[in-house]
């Protein structure tokens, strides 16, 4: 008896847990290749860091081919429609683009029942594309569950260039090795 209460508790609990389907994000202004790869980052950040099912990709492109759906044609009801049908409780999409020199990301957690936006967050990049895959993904991805990012240390290489001089200046300043000039 005790070993069939503990299964149907696991199944219970299993059953209980929301699963969110992350949509490949639309492209602003970036390669097709780079927005696929940024995406599939965001889905194993989200993996990482969420007690959240997250729906494979190849499950969702599985239902896209079956209904017949084309990615570029579906717009949100579309995808609420396909979410639905991978058991989602909620669905992940956005766009990836580039203004100028700033990459941006636009995301939203949409309710997958109402079509509420449960969630919206945007991060911009000054730096290359390489960052929003290093950094920009998991930054999102904390921010889409309502967690706090862990503190990501951006290097300024002409600030620390700098320092690095006025400490070595003023050493050889306190040596009397450099002339002060009046």
């Amino acid at each position: 008896m005790c070993r069939y209460l503990s299964l149907f508790l696991f199944i219970g609990l299993n059953s209980a847990q929301t699963t969110i389907a992350v949509f490949d994000f639309s492209n602003n202004g970036v390669s097709t290749y780079e927005v696929r790869t940024l995406t599939d980052r965001l889905r194993t950040e989200l993996v990482g860091i969420s007690d959240f099912i997250i729906v494979e990709r190849g499950k969702i492109d599985e239902i896209l081919k079956e209904q017949k759906f084309q990615l570029s044609g579906c717009v949100d009801d579309c995808l609420l429609e396909v979410g639905k049908i991978l058991g989602a409780s909620s669905i992940i999409i956005g766009s990836i683009g580039k203004v100028g020199n700033i990459y941006t990301i636009s995301a939203r957690m949409v309710d997958a029942e109402s079509g509420e936006i449960k969630k919206a967050i945007s991060y911009d990049s000054d730096y290359n594309i390489g960052n929003l895959l290093k950094y920009g993904m998991q930054e999102c991805a904390y921010r889409l569950m309502d967690k706090k990012p862990p503190k990501i240390r951006n290097i300024n290489f002409t600030k620390q260039i700098f320092k690095v001089t006025m400490v070595y200046s003023i050493y050889l300043i306190v040596l009397g090795l450099l002339p002060v000039s009046q």
